[in-house]
């Protein structure tokens, strides 16, 4: 009797603490809402064969009580009757299972919908919270380090200051600057989520692309490196110029952070067929490990954390650029040789006035392991990683 009143107790205590984290906690109401689906779906998908099953044994007995008045009545056989009364019941069960199969499918997809739908709800708000907090916050912080940037810059105007104090204060704007790059970062990627914001129209990538160029001479030029341009006269995209910008900017912008000091890179805007420009940026630098190369597209994943960390490196650039190429239905493709320089191209539709464009000659890919994401689907996201070996 004490076990049984021991058990009532903790049963009592344990409905109560579950009553109150359903309440409580998103995932947990998720969680029975989602048991209480299965059940529900098992005692359906049960009723539905128990009808199945009384349907059928109805159908029986009466195929049967026919053949039995059959022999009596007619002057039949009784391997005949034996025949009609199989072929009879083999076309019941047919029918019956038939539609007990539709019945199942059916059901089970509406589930499973259901289901799905629920499941994920707590995840998608999630999600939007979390993207429109840290929206928040980065705006919140705009405004003090602007004006901590601002302050430390009219203090290094004073001519009095000793080298220690000044060279302290340059380092605290660099990382300002920083920090202003991140949080710019992170407010690309929660907007980028809201593509009805976004405005298309065509756009000509050469003097994007010679813009980025411009903005980052002061990351090439302490490395010495050698940046060219090969553009075509075809390069006109359905785009939007501040997103294309950030694209071709986050690209380069990766592609001079990993190159060795003397080293070259090159940009080449193309059209393909069919109406697409391809933007290509070749680099001379460290290269991605295969390894790494299929994780490049997630948010703050760095190889070799250490070395990136060294290098300024957050982890944004890519997963950031991939995202406005989603939001352009175009396809971004990744291909690097350890210790031998990455290939960073990106597939863009062409602009509405553009003419259709012949294919340029297939590239070289040995010894190369390439990722490729591919936006162009208007039914969603297609992903085909590859690793092209050496022959």
């Amino acid at each position: 009797m004490r076990a049984v009143r021991t058990f009532s107790k903790r049963f009592v205590a344990w409905a109560i603490a579950y009553v109150r984290r359903y309440h409580l906690d998103p995932f947990v109401r998720t969680e029975a809402r989602t048991i209480a689906l299965l059940v529900l779906f098992s005692l359906f998908i049960l009723g539905t064969v128990a009808i199945s099953s009384s349907y059928l044994y109805k159908n029986v007995i009466t195929t049967m009580t026919e053949a039995i008045q059959e022999s009596v009545t007619l002057d039949s056989t009784t391997a005949e009757i034996a025949a009609s009364v199989a072929e009879k019941l083999e076309n019941i069960q047919r029918g019956n299972m038939i539609a007990l199969s539709l019945i199942v499918i059916a059901v089970t997809m509406a589930a499973g919908y259901v289901v799905g739908r629920i499941v994920l709800s707590p995840t998608r708000s999630a999600l939007d919270s979390q993207k429109q907090f840290i929206a928040n916050v980065a705006h919140e912080l705009r405004t003090p380090l602007s004006i901590i940037k601002t302050n430390s810059e009219v203090a290094l105007l004073d001519s009095d200051m000793r080298d220690a104090t000044r060279k302290v204060f340059l380092n605290t704007v660099e990382e300002l600057d920083r920090i202003s790059n991140i949080l710019n970062n992170l407010l690309t990627l929660s907007a980028s989520v809201r593509p009805e914001r976004i405005q298309f129209r065509d756009e000509d990538l050469g003097p994007i692309v010679e813009n980025s160029m411009r903005k980052l001479e002061e990351f090439s030029e302490p490395k010495h490196l050698e940046v060219t341009a090969r553009m075509s006269e075809r390069r006109v995209v359905w785009g939007n110029a501040t997103a294309l910008d950030q694209i071709v900017t986050n690209i380069l912008k990766n592609a001079i952070m990993y190159s060795s000091p003397g080293g070259h890179i090159t940009i080449t805007v193309e059209p393909v067929y069919p109406n697409y420009i391809e933007l290509t940026v070749r680099d001379s630098g460290i290269g991605i490990a295969r390894k790494d190369l299929f994780r490049i597209f997630e948010p703050f994943y760095r190889a070799e954390r250490s070395r990136t960390r060294a290098k300024g490196g957050i982890g944004l650039g890519l997963p950031i650029a991939s995202e406005l190429v989603r939001l352009h239905r175009g396809k971004v493709t990744v291909r690097s040789v350890e210790g031998h320089g990455t290939i960073v191209s990106v597939l863009l539709p062409g602009g509405k006035q553009s003419p259709d464009a012949k294919a340029p000659p297939e590239r070289s890919r040995e010894n190369m392991s390439e990722i490729s994401v591919d936006f162009s689907k208007e039914n969603g996201v297609r992903s085909s990683p590859n690793a092209v070996d050496s022959k």
